[in-house]
This record gives C-alpha cells, structure tokens and sequence, in this order.
C-alpha cells in the first residue's frame, strides 16, 4: 500500500478524454512481441509536482495544506502539450511527457518553496513532471517503438492543484486550490559565491 502525499494535478474532464485517446493509439501502435500493457485507469492520472513522503500523520496534512494554499495565487492557469512518450525501465512504466513549459516548472517549484518554508522537507522535488499511462514491466530494454507515437494534440488544461494521498489503488483529493496567479514568479536568483 502506498500512503503517498503529494501536491498533484489531476487532468479535467476534456485532458482524461484526450489522454484515453493516446492510450488507444499506444495499444494499437504496440508492436507484435512486445510485452502486453496494463493501462492505467483514468481516475489514476495526475502529474506529481512535490512528493512530501510516505504514511503521512495528521498534522502534516494539516500544516502542507496550509503551506501550499498561498501557491494559488502565485501561478496563473496555463496549458501543457503532450510532447513525447517514454519508457522508464526501473519502475517500468510508459508515461506522457510535457514540453518545456516554464509555468508548469513554476508550480513545481513553488510547491516545494512552499512546503520548506513552513519546515515540511518534501521526500523529493519533481524534476521532470509525467503522467503515468501504462505499465508493460519493468527492466525492459528501450521501447524505440514510442517514439513513432504521434503526440501532436491540444494543450491539456492547468488551472488547478491538489493535495493528494494514495491510501492504495485510488487518490483522495485533501485540498484543491485553482490557480490564480496574474503572472509567473520571477525565478530565485542564487547569491554570488565569491
């Protein structure tokens, strides 16, 4: 069982109908041999933007809703495209990775800046945001297959955030905050070492 908390977006209503459309189109461009894919259901997707941890107690709950609520108002609704699909052979999944997009990067970032300045140390930082679409084995060597998948679609919807927790097989939403923000947050700038 996972008992994983994290701050996530959950694709709406018109992005989970798209993505079914891709998954479609990856079971049909699967070649012959290849090992047969488990699809992810579509209540199961969401991109991580912070993981906090594992087994969370109440009072982090408590404390990274309240730590990641002002994140709204911050990062303004934006639109992310489906870029490519990849093959990740450790935790052996094929997921949908988004374009270079500097909000989306934005609310990563500011979801971890957050969740620090109030004591909470996220278990990690998302470095590359995904959404997890099919799991066909782990250790597989490359699928160069997923390359030829033509991910060429409309910009999936960004305008809201969760605070999620998997207590096993599902995702309960504990907090929903819709993006608000009139502009994107200058980037931190690092202090000269010398």
């Amino acid at each position: 069982m996972s008992r994983a908390l994290f701050a996530g977006w959950v694709p709406d209503a018109a992005g989970r109908g798209w993505l079914a459309g891709l998954v479609s189109t990856l079971a049909a461009a699967r070649p012959a041999g290849t090992p047969p894919l488990k699809p992810r259901r579509p209540d199961q997707w969401h991109a991580t933007l912070c993981f906090i941890g594992h087994a969370p107690t109440d009072d982090l709950v408590v404390a990274a809703t309240r730590a990641l609520a002002p994140v709204a108002a911050r990062i303004p609704a934006h639109g992310i495209a489906i870029e490519r699909l990849a093959y990740w052979a450790r935790p052996g999944v094929i997921v949908a990775l988004p374009g270079r997009s500097d909000a989306l990067r934005a609310l990563c970032d500011e979801c971890s800046r957050s969740l620090r300045r109030t004591g909470i140390v996220p278990d990690q930082d998302t470095s590359q945001p995904h959404v997890t679409l099919a799991y066909p084995g782990r250790h597989l060597p490359p699928q160069p297959w997923l390359d030829d998948i033509d991910c060429a679609g409309p910009l999936l919807r960004v305008d809201r955030f969760q605070l999620l927790f998997n207590p096993g097989g599902r995702y309960e939403v504990l907090g929903d905050w819709p993006l608000q923000g009139a502009a994107l947050p200058p980037p931190p700038v690092q202090s000269a070492l010398f």
